[in-house]
């Protein structure tokens, strides 16, 4: 089975159904099927074939959903990229996933017009959600073929990638995560059976679907079924009140940073928010304060979520019925965990341990990285560096991660990534990048920086601008320390578990927090 079929289920039972809302703009399934096929065959007509890479970048919007839907009729490959991307890191996935076209929203082309886009490989540049294109670019409604058109010819089978997820790894760059049609296909079916979802169910879809979580336990799934979806993008907690009380959305998914927000405006503005069905909250840790107010609140129970990019929503707790608040709760159907000890041996229940996955809906690698790919899935099971344990009755505990990733509200952050672009600071001779604890956004970005003394000294605030303008702002420190010496390990590079203890040591006396965009 491919994706090209996605929507052939609700177009058959549900035709008249509402699809997609995007603010004014809505589609029923045989609008969005039929606007789908005329953007596959426009990009046929540009010569894309089957395998062929485009990239997305778009906030959350209709044509970000229209993009997958051709990619996937037509074989190619969807390359969705954070919205929050830098120009650098625009350059670094456009190249790394070999894409050959661009569609990108007008609210995007500030981070793409310096880009030389030709020489970085793209043929074909497309801009949404403006009348006027510009330079060397065309629009997106340009793309779109014929009004009445017959989708081209499926001439691929599950083994397909169609589509590379981008995630940040321990290494400096984001690599991509592929998918295959059959995985992602698989994906749908275990996520409707884990969240009971229902062709009732009206969507609201406030985290970017150019992400994991978004995309598959919500989009792609309600889209098979036939459900509603809402599309709002990085919303404040009243205009997501509105959404759900304007539409009667039943279900939303949440980081926790976010669900913190919530509980906050709803202390202050109670809202009846009972057409809400489910409730789900992951990414990190949920404070179990913060489910205990929205329970307060809302009269609803946070369903908590563990994933990654790599393996998706694979262990959950129920929806409906008996939680385990606190926990991550139980793997999902058709999902096999299990924990190891470094030595690579399975642990007995309430011993932390490693999580290893194995799933059909698993990655079935990162792009062009086979190295990365080979470490990371072994034998069938994939090698997560999240660490927890189990208890008796099979539920389990999330406890940390093995890896440095820093996961500042439910993003993940290179510490190398941050640290190569501040060593491009003419005054840095050393810099080490760490992830404090954070109550609300689970960890903060913390640089410790020794300084050249031949060049003028920059302020912590000079190097934050100096960093923000070439990372997107969540991966920028909050805080910046300015140290005499950096802690380093036997090999020379710096030390961050100890630099780390040190700079909590200066917490009293540290800089200040910068305000940093979400």
């Amino acid at each position: 089975m491919t994706l090209a079929t996605l929507l052939v289920e609700a177009c058959r039972s549900r035709p008249s159904a509402v699809a997609l809302i995007d603010g004014l703009r809505r589609w029923t399934y045989a609008e969005l099927d039929a606007a789908t096929d005329r953007l596959a065959e426009g990009w046929r007509r540009r010569q894309v074939q089957p395998g062929d890479r485009i990239a997305l970048f778009m906030p959350n919007c209709a044509e970000l959903a229209f993009g997958y839907l051709g990619c996937f009729k037509l074989g190619a490959v969807a390359v969705p990229l954070n919205a929050r991307y830098k120009a650098p890191e625009v350059a670094h996935a456009l190249v790394d996933a070999g894409a050959s076209n661009l569609a990108v929203h007008i609210s995007r082309w500030p981070e793409v017009e310096s880009l030389d886009l030709a020489a970085l490989g793209v043929r074909n540049c497309h801009v949404v959600g403006t009348d006027a294109a510009p330079p060397g670019t065309l629009l997106w409604d340009a793309l779109m073929g014929p009004t009445e058109c017959m989708p081209p010819p499926a001439a691929f089978g599950p083994e397909q990638p169609a589509a590379i997820l981008y995630t940040s790894g321990s290494t400096s760059r984001p690599k991509g995560v592929v998918y295959t049609h059959g995985t992602l296909s698989a994906s749908n079916r275990i996520q409707t059976a884990a969240w009971q979802l229902d062709p009732q169910d009206i969507q609201l879809i406030t985290l970017s679907f150019a992400h994991a979580a978004a995309l598959s336990t919500q989009l792609l799934p309600s889209l098979a079924l036939g459900g509603t979806n809402v599309l709002l993008d990085a919303p404040t907690p009243g205009e997501t009140v509105a959404a759900i009380r304007a539409h009667g959305c039943t279900r939303l998914v949440m980081l926790p940073a976010v669900l913190a927000d919530l509980v906050d405006h709803l202390e202050h503005q109670p809202a009846d928010l009972r057409s809400l069905r489910s409730v789900v909250a992951g990414g990190d840790i949920v404070p179990q304060r913060i489910q205990e107010l929205f329970h307060l609140s809302s009269g609803l129970e946070i369903s908590e979520v563990w994933g990654m990019t790599e393996c998706l929503g694979s262990i959950n707790n129920p929806p409906f019925g008996s939680k385990v608040p606190g926990s991550i709760g139980r793997p999902a159907p058709e999902v096999s965990v299990k924990l190891i000890d470094p030595d690579g041996q399975e642990v007995a229940d309430g011993n932390e341990g490693e999580i290893l996955i194995r799933s059909p809906a698993l990655t079935v690698g990162y792009w062009n990285n086979p190295a990365a790919t080979a470490a990371a899935i072994v034998d069938g099971w994939l090698h997560t560096g999240d660490l927890a344990r189990r208890d008796a009755d099979g539920v389990y505990w999330f406890l940390g991660r093995r890896k440095e990733i820093i996961v500042r509200g439910g993003s993940n952050i290179s510490p190398l990534e941050v640290e190569e672009v501040i060593a491009q600071h003419p005054a840095v001779l050393r810099v080490g990048v760490v992830g404090f604890p954070d109550a609300r956004l689970g960890q903060i970005v913390v640089a410790g920086v020794m300084l050249d003394a031949d060049h003028p000294s920059p302020s912590e605030d000079e190097l934050r601008q100096f960093s923000r303008e070439r990372i997107a702002s969540y991966k920028t420190p909050e805080r910046i320390h300015f140290l005499p010496e950096l802690p380093l390990n036997p090999v020379g590079k710096v030390d961050r578990h100890r630099l780390l203890a040190l700079l909590q040591g200066e917490g009293a006396v540290g800089a200040t927090p910068g305000q940093v965009s979400r």
